[in-house]
């Protein structure tokens, strides 16, 4: 019985150091990085703050959203990044798109081109404040 029990042992702790090795063509050298600051000149109080930030490929004029952050409650400025795999970068061309918002109110957006490539992008972002149009009725 002894024996068994060390047979046993040796087996399972034997099944826990085992290395399994997968054989694979995927190679982070092809990913690229796009980081930066979301930057805004003017003080939004941190609890009302809510921000968006997405990355989109852009296909015949439009912008196809790949990835997507979201901050809540943050003071700026902010660092954001996101690792792109070429499939979602298409043909290349992209865009960094930022939303802020104050009280549920979009107060600020800001919008950057960025063309893929397998090195490390620094985008620093100033997102700036929305004119109000306000209509006069005379």
């Amino acid at each position: 019985m002894n024996k068994l029990f060390l047979f046993f042992s040796l087996f399972t702790l034997g099944a826990c150091t085992h290395k399994n090795t997968i054989n694979t063509d995927f190679s982070s050298d092809s990913q690229a990085l796009v980081h930066g600051w979301l930057l805004f000149d003017e003080y939004v109080t941190p609890v009302s703050t809510h921000i968006e930030v997405e990355l989109c490929q852009v296909i015949e004029n439009q912008c196809l959203t790949v990835a997507r952050q979201e901050y809540q409650g943050v003071q700026l400025p902010v660092q954001y990044s996101f690792v792109v795999a070429p499939i979602q970068a298409g043909s290349g061309e992209m865009k960094v798109r930022v939303g802020l918002s104050e009280k549920g109110k979009l107060i600020a957006s800001a919008e950057e081109e960025y063309t893929f490539s397998t090195d490390k992008t620094q985008k620093n972002i100033h997102l700036e404040r929305l004119k109000i149009n306000l209509k006069s009725y005379n």
